[in-house]
């Protein structure tokens, strides 16, 4: 099953951030031509039926990684003229400008806030806490995944829609078998950094019998930006988090058919 766009709603995007990780996700999402290059000179065009949704990005702000370890007035270097959002895309900010973020959310009047955790230090366990509270009092949707390919959508109706509507959080993915091997694999749902087109497109053709090894050399060759140090929370890095969980879409797709 390939991916379809929804045209009936149309949710408004902002994203700021301090690490490169974030444009990764807006490459994915805007598909640029030489976004994905995984399949070089041999390439099947199997990103065209996902479109672009460039249009559907309001703003990006990029802010300096270069930063003293406390700010005092963080809402200074948070952007002034910034346009109405409805999803807000926090990733690999000083944990000081998130403690800021609800004064972001009411120049944008956003009405939910991802972020992403693809490195234990962009959002500490305190961090978490004070911004999610701060967010229930205004009546914000909020998300902190863990990675960012955790995101299920589980977490309200507007993020709900936000997963629906760009097909990207944790990774769905269709195949068809033939002679016990993956003829093709279709991409329902990519993980954010879009990795997802490239696991699926590596395994086609490969062994049933050989496809956990070969999607953990794709999701390593992509590569998984995630971080390698050991998460005391997950009690494992959140590469492997990562690695485990588009391993487990592969197999749950198998499964369905084989």
């Amino acid at each position: 099953m390939h991916l379809k766009q929804s045209k009936q709603t149309s949710l408004r995007l902002c994203f700021i951030y301090g690490n490169e990780f974030a444009e990764r996700v807006i490459g994915n999402l805007c598909n640029t031509v030489n976004f994905c290059q995984a399949c070089g000179h041999a390439c099947g065009y199997c990103r065209l039926k996902y479109g672009s949704f460039a249009e559907n990005i309001n703003c990006v702000y990029e802010l300096s990684e270069a930063l003293p370890t406390f700010i005092e007035e963080p809402q200074k270097l948070l952007p002034t003229n910034v346009p109405e959002c409805d999803v807000l895309i926090a990733t690999g900010l000083h944990p000081d400008l998130l403690s800021a973020l609800p004064l972001l959310i009411k120049r944008t009047e956003a009405k939910a806030v991802i972020v992403p955790i693809e490195d234990g230090n962009w959002c500490s366990f305190a961090s978490r806490r004070h911004l999610s509270e701060a967010l229930e009092e205004i009546g914000v949707e909020y998300a902190f995944p863990k990675p960012f390919c955790s995101l299920d959508g589980s977490c309200g109706p507007v993020l709900d829609e936000f997963v629906k509507r760009y097909q990207i959080g944790k990774p769905e993915v269709e195949v068809e078998v033939r002679s016990d091997s993956v003829f093709r694999a279709f991409v329902s749902r990519s993980a954010p950094c879009g990795s997802t087109w490239y696991v699926a497109q590596c395994i086609q053709g490969r062994k049933i019998l050989e496809i956990e090894d070969a999607v953990a050399v794709a999701h390593h060759s992509y590569p998984c930006t995630a971080s390698m140090m050991v998460d005391p929370e997950l009690k494992d890095t959140i590469l492997h988090k990562a690695g485990y969980i588009i391993r487990e879409a592969i197999n749950n797709a198998i499964k369905k058919v084989y």
